[in-house]
């Protein structure tokens, strides 16, 4: 009876901690999106020139037909064409998500392979980044971005309707 009584607590406290670790991961994940697009409003008042953040899987270019959560990269885009060219610093680079965490980000002008700032500190759009795991909706968390340049975290969408993990 003790020892089912120890399994019971032990399984219990298992399943608890497992909701606590994921939390704790994507609350860490939308926290680094959310500073690298400081970084990259920061980068761009600092250059006098247009930054740009864009998925890109392999670090080194943007690559549109990827997905968010398989990495991005941060880099100088004067030119504003939102493609890394020759002479163009890139200033970080961004990981796959880890854990089977998904990104997927809907900008208001339909294009979401980027997000650009302008050295005025202004977005060229506003979108949101929707962080799901495998609890789905109900523990999406979303990174919301208006054109004046500000992110903000929030659990709902920027219509204050719910987020969609699909």
């Amino acid at each position: 009876m003790i020892t089912l009584t120890v399994v019971g607590t032990l399984t219990t406290a298992a399943v608890g901690m497992q909701g606590l670790l994921q939390d704790s991961r994507l609350a860490a994940q939308v926290n680094q999106l959310l500073g690298h697009l400081h970084l990259v409003r920061s980068e761009a008042i600092k250059r006098g020139a247009m930054v740009t953040l864009c998925k890109s899987a392999n670090g080194t270019n943007c690559t549109p037909d990827s997905a968010w959560h398989e990495g991005w990269i941060i880099f100088a885009d004067p030119n504003g064409n939102r493609a890394v060219d020759t002479g163009e610093t890139i200033i970080r680079v961004q990981q796959r998500l880890d854990e089977g965490n998904t990104l997927k980000f809907r900008a208001s002008l339909g294009q979401n392979n980027d997000v650009t700032y302008r050295p005025t500190g202004f977005s060229e759009k506003n979108g949101t980044f929707t962080f799901c795991d495998t609890r789905g909706s109900f523990k999406a968390r979303a990174v919301i971005l208006y054109r004046t340049g500000r992110p903000r975290v929030s659990t709902k969408s920027a219509s204050g309707g719910s987020l969609n993990c699909s």
